[in-house]
């Protein structure tokens, strides 16, 4: 499949369009061209493509935080596909389900692509992406990322040491650190790449080899071309992207043993197959989802964290982990041969921003809060209203959670609370109309404890609010038992309260994109 090159273009506007329309928000983290993915399989309809935190019904979202159907170009409509997706973070760490062990830890001599390295001030690794020559002086070279190479994009890293493998032994040194792109940042000054150099020491330079560790994947050549740099993923690894090779030398001044196995993926790439081979994961093979993408991605620098964009990017799902950073990507492989994610890690910002904020362990519990909703809230009016009204105020949340610390009594009843109830409440929604399971009159204490305690954070209208809710309603819960609890949030004054308290409240946000069929307003 392809399609034409003004289709592109128009493409590549809407992309444009939609970033400056929507980069601020939050869970928007950017945007470019693929094919729409309908039911888990890929169509022949171009569009572009929006990578959100979290897809969700439009009736959970504010109308501002709408994206649009379609976008026009031109006067032709373009489809928007939304996919899940992002934030991006560089990798070059072990953070990521550190109990599995790098998979290329082995000394390589002479150099091989795929090979476990390091800076020598640097605690953790990256992968050798190949071995280049730097066009200023010819002299064979490590390419890979700046994030694995280079130490707070700074150039006082230029002349530091290189390891192969990661061992912090200045005995292991194969390289030294020539030059690399430095990031820039804001969304007006894209990178194209995150590359470095290194130049190898003269004992590795009397012999170089394109092979790769392990033989796990042929050299690059002109029929098995190398496309990009892997460098950025998602926090659960699901969505991987890559610099595109071109760009990346060209910024550097290198270029590839075999310059000929240098190729630009465009449009006749969407959905083909990449592979490469990276020092923690060793082989995988994805295929293309989208090129030309856009989006921030979030640096650690010195401490700090700076938004820099990116641009003209390879995405591929399930294709790298943290370590892999610096593999080059190849057309080429199955590609089916995709790493194992797990998807039960959180990819909600405000369950993560609470679970920071209380040291819980909730970045595991997404799908027991996903049951809590589409098994128990979404039986009733008032549930689901409920529902909808945290997902419409997530950025307040966010606002008064992220980078907050709970303080030490707070994290302690938020640890005993969550000791108590996490396995009874998925106990209690794996049999709900199990005898004698009932609300008592020490799970509504425990209720108000907990409400005691969050509003500390709370405006004097919100603490006011909640407060007539609980006493005028919750309490009215003991004794019932699931089937009882479900219609008392279904009936009509029980809403009525919910709704016109909450309404009534500056602060929080009743209504989204679409009004509830039952409340119209």
């Amino acid at each position: 499949m392809t399609f034409s090159r003004q289709t592109h273009n128009q493409l590549l506007q809407g992309r444009d369009d939609l970033i400056s329309g929507f980069a601020q928000r939050r869970g928007f983290n950017g945007a470019g061209v693929a094919y729409r993915v309908r039911d888990g399989e890929t169509t022949d309809e171009p569009v572009v493509v929006v990578f959100v935190t979290k897809k969700r019904p439009p009736g959970l979202l504010l109308e501002e935080d709408l994206l649009p159907r379609q976008v026009n170009v031109g006067g032709v409509n373009h489809g928007v596909d939304v996919f899940e997706a992002g934030p991006f973070v560089l990798g070059g760490t072990t953070t990521f389900d550190p109990t599995v062990e790098a998979t290329l830890t082995k000394k390589y001599r002479p150099l091989r692509q795929g090979g476990q390295i390091s800076n020598i001030g640097m605690q953790g690794y990256g992968t050798l992406g190949a071995i280049v020559r730097d066009l200023t002086d010819n002299s064979p070279s490590i390419l890979s990322n700046n994030h694995v190479l280079v130490l707070n994009n700074s150039s006082t890293s230029v002349g530091q040491a290189i390891t192969q493998p990661y061992t912090g032994s200045p005995a292991d040194t194969v390289a030294r650190v020539t030059r690399f792109v430095p990031y820039t940042f804001g969304v007006t000054r894209p990178n194209l790449t995150d590359a470095a150099l290194a130049k190898l020491t003269d004992d590795q330079a009397k012999e170089i080899t394109d092979a790769v560790a392990e033989d796990l994947m042929a050299p690059y050549s002109v029929d098995h071309p190398c496309v990009g740099l892997f460098f950025a993923a998602d926090p659960t690894n699901f969505y991987g992207v890559s610099a595109k090779i071109d760009n990346t030398l060209e910024a550097l001044g290198a270029d590839l043993l075999t310059p000929e196995a240098i190729y630009v993926p465009g449009p006749p790439d969407l959905g083909a197959p990449v592979e490469k081979v990276g020092a923690r994961t060793g082989y995988a093979s994805s295929r293309i989802h989208a090129i030309n993408m856009k989006f921030p991605v979030f640096l650690e620098i010195n401490g700090g964290s700076r938004i820099g964009w990116f641009t003209d990017l390879v995405g591929t799902t399930r294709f790298g982990w943290p370590g892999d950073s610096g593999s080059t990507v190849r057309l080429g492989g199955d590609g089916e041969t995709r790493l194992p994610i797990d998807l039960g890690l959180s990819k909600c910002e405000a369950t993560s921003a609470v679970a920071s904020m209380y040291d819980l362990p909730l970045e595991n519990d997404i799908p027991l809060a996903d049951r809590i909703r589409d098994q128990f809230m979404a039986a009733s009016t008032t549930g689901s209203f409920l529902t909808q009204l945290f997902y419409l105020n997530n950025s307040v949340i966010l606002d008064r959670t992220q980078g907050v610390e709970a303080s030490d009594s707070e994290k302690a009843g938020a640890a005993s609370m969550y000791d108590k109830y996490r396995d009874f409440i998925d106990s209690a929604l794996a049999a709900p109309d199990r005898p004698g399971l009932v609300v008592t009159r020490e799970n509504i204490d425990d209720a108000a404890l907990g409400l005691a305690s969050l509003q500390t954070r709370m405006t004097t209208e919100e603490t006011d609010a909640t407060n007539e809710i609980f006493t005028s309603l919750v309490r009215q819960t003991e004794g019932m038992n699931h089937q009882q609890l479900v219609a008392f949030m279904n009936r009509t004054d029980v809403f009525d309260k919910v709704w016109d308290t909450t309404a009534a409240v500056p602060t929080i946000r009743a209504l989204g994109s679409l009004y509830p069929a039952h409340r119209p307003r």
